[in-house]
């Protein structure tokens, strides 16, 4: 949401229901497009250089230069003056970029369809080599490729990224997925693993790691989804109650977000407290795919999505629910996927005029500013060049 995470790859008439709760698989599992080669928002006032090739590595302090302005803005990316790369890591065309490392995919990689860092410049690349063949999570390290895994569906780094874990998710010969998976827990600095089979449900979702914990979600025959919590190395896990249809899990195990009813017209979220199971508050007019441990705000998009692109994104106070900052992109915009970068900034992919760049958006202060330079391209066009990761 990431989410999630959030879209290329939209279809244009997809069901409330499968939005919904499939928006944070969206977030994780939204494809860079560009696989097969090679307003009245106020600008964070930067330092940087105006050269758009060499952006600076520091996010500009928006909090001591930029105005607060309304809550509901406008994105308008041809305003925005350039300022820092993404912290998170990214997909620039084929190269992948992790700190300061970079790398190069091969074009038989494919779609890329999830970045997570692994430490020291390292990172677990999820991609799909045949456009209708299952998906391969590769490890790099150093900018050097190293083993792969077939039929991996998600993966998710912890936010220190000393761990990781990732799900593999067998198909049927039609391509459904069979009713089993597999869950692996991975030591980033050593490599070494544990793995945990699941029989009867099917398509895990994981949501977050900690440590050698993992919260994920999976579905069972009837379609019902269920949150657990693995530690690795216990053959079982404990199922979470009081998150029903799980959309996201904070970073630091603390809270969630689920989605607690659904209806032709849009959908309702409510943010939960884990160790207690109790609801902190409920809003029907966002779907909330996306927390971070130690913001002060939860992410996500709209409560009712139909089309390609988002139409918006939201930053929602995490005590309250009540809205600190929304950006949208009416006609001239297409907001496409977002990720939150630290606990301070929202990076969101956008597209417009036939173009696309990613941006970096301050919901205390509304200001947002280019965090990649506009790149020609789009996902309407099968070549957006640019793919945020985590």
């Amino acid at each position: 949401m990431n989410r999630s995470i959030k879209l290329a790859g939209l279809v244009a008439s997809v069901s409330v229901a499968a939005v919904v709760a499939g928006a944070l698989v969206a977030a994780q599992q939204t494809p860079t497009l560009a696989s097969a080669s090679g307003g009245d928002v106020n600008p964070i006032d930067s330092t940087t250089s105006t050269t758009t090739s060499k952006p600076s590595t520091t996010p500009s302090k928006s909090t001591e230069s930029a105005p607060s302005g309304a809550l509901k803005q406008t994105l308008d990316l041809t305003k925005l003056k350039q300022g820092a790369a993404p912290k998170t890591s990214y997909v620039d065309g084929r190269t992948v970029t992790v700190g300061t490392t970079k790398f190069l995919l091969p074009v038989s990689d494919g779609q890329v369809w999830g970045v997570a860092r692994t430490g020291g410049g390292g990172a677990l690349v999820l991609h799909r080599p045949n456009e209708n063949g299952s998906d391969v999570l590769t490890t790099w390290s150093g900018g050097a490729r190293k083993g792969s895994v077939k039929d991996v569906s998600t993966v998710r780094s912890a936010a220190d990224q000393a761990s990781s874990a990732y799900a593999i998710q067998p198909a049927k010969a039609d391509g459904t997925p069979q009713p089993k998976f597999t869950l692996v827990w991975r030591d980033n600095p050593s490599g070494t693993t544990e793995s945990l089979q699941r029989t009867g449900e099917h398509e895990p979702l994981i949501l977050a790691v900690q440590g050698s914990e993992v919260y994920f979600a999976a579905s069972d025959k009837n379609e019902k989804q269920t949150l657990y919590k693995w530690v690795a190395g216990d053959v079982v896990v404990k199922p979470v109650s009081g998150v029903p249809s799980p959309a996201a899990v904070s970073s630091d195990l603390q809270l969630a977000a689920a989605v607690t009813s659904v209806a032709d017209d849009g959908s309702c979220s409510a943010l939960i407290d884990l160790a207690e199971g109790k609801k902190r508050w409920t809003t029907c007019e966002y779907g909330v795919d996306e927390l971070r441990g130690g913001s002060s705000f939860a992410v996500g998009g709209p409560a009712y999505q139909d089309g390609y692109g988002l139409g918006l994104v939201a930053a929602l106070d995490i005590k309250t629910g009540k809205l600190v900052r929304e950006w949208s992109g009416r006609e001239a915009v297409t907001i496409v996927d977002f990720e939150q970068e630290d606990a301070d900034h929202i990076l969101v992919t956008a597209e417009q005029g036939g173009k696309t760049a990613i941006a970096r958006c301050t919901p205390k202060t509304g200001a947002c500013e280019l965090a990649t330079p506009l790149k020609k391209g789009t996902g309407n066009t099968d070549n957006r060049p640019y793919f945020l990761g985590t």
